[in-house]
């Protein structure tokens, strides 16, 4: 989707309000948007009448509302909704419209905690951790989960986003948390130590293990992994350029420092 997008209708005075996020729309284009980038979440927002008025009174495209009122009246499935607002606004290719239009339906035979979830899994696959912290928050808050595997893949996510921006010390109370249901207690507290570890110098985690015995096994677990992790790295060409850096001269010395911090700033400039 990188094509010149000509705007249709016109800017309506008032938004229509998406009340699940809170998402105020001026324009058909920002309702394609909203649907392009929400399709596990739009479904019944689709087949709301309301949705066909607003288009015509306030953006101007009473042809486009009519054609959305029929699909309503016989054969109200939010996909050929989708579709025919989509076809309209030329807001995608017919390829891309297929694609949408088609996990909008196999999203909308879910239910709807778990296309929440779905939304927030994307958002940290895409490495849009923020985002998707938003959306777990939102549903621990809401108890918004259909069981304990649920509430607990929330929990845990919800901590790998947080280790992802270097939150080390949340993300462990996440993983904690997500260990007391025993669903999958093991990884969890492997997890878990990994952050702690990452959050306190030597001394500070030798200090730590000897007040917290019971984490030995798991801190065993995460130091093999963690060695294991390294070793790969230490192989890697990037490692080996660094290498070299760090044991050049006191000037090449700097150079490894500076390639270093280059190195985290582009990590992080992409969370």
């Amino acid at each position: 989707m990188s094509y010149v997008i000509f705007c249709k209708g016109k800017r309506g005075d008032k938004p229509y309000i998406i009340e699940d996020l809170k998402l105020r729309l001026f324009s058909i284009e920002e309702l394609c948007y909203y649907i392009y980038s929400n399709v596990s979440l739009c479904d019944l927002e689709l087949l709301k009448p309301e949705l066909a008025a607003w288009i015509e009174r306030q953006w101007g495209l009473p042809d486009l509302a009519e054609s959305i009122r029929v699909v309503l009246q016989k054969d109200p499935r939010a996909e050929r909704v989708a579709a025919q607002i989509f076809a309209y606004t030329d807001f995608l290719t017919k390829q891309e419209r297929e694609a949408v239009c088609e996990r909008i339906r196999k999203y909308s035979q879910l239910g709807i905690y778990e296309r929440r979830k779905m939304r927030g899994d994307y958002y940290y696959l895409d490495g849009k951790f923020r985002e998707a912290i938003k959306d777990y928050e939102e549903m621990l808050e809401q108890k918004a989960y259909d069981d304990e595997k649920m509430h607990h893949g929330l929990l845990y996510n919800m901590g790998c986003c947080y280790a992802s921006m270097f939150y080390y010390e949340i993300a462990y109370g996440c993983f904690l948390q997500a260990a007391e249901l025993e669903v999958s207690k093991g990884e969890d507290l492997i997890a878990a130590m990994f952050c702690k570890k990452m959050s306190l110098d030597e001394k500070e985690w030798e200090a730590y293990l000897s007040r917290h015995k019971e984490f030995a096994s798991f801190a065993a677990s995460m130091e093999r992994q963690f060695a294991k992790i390294k070793e790969e790295w230490d192989k890697s060409p990037e490692a080996g350029e660094l290498l070299k850096l760090q044991k050049g001269s006191q000037g090449r010395t700097k150079e490894y420092y500076e390639s270093m911090t280059k190195r985290v700033e582009e990590w992080k400039s992409q969370i």
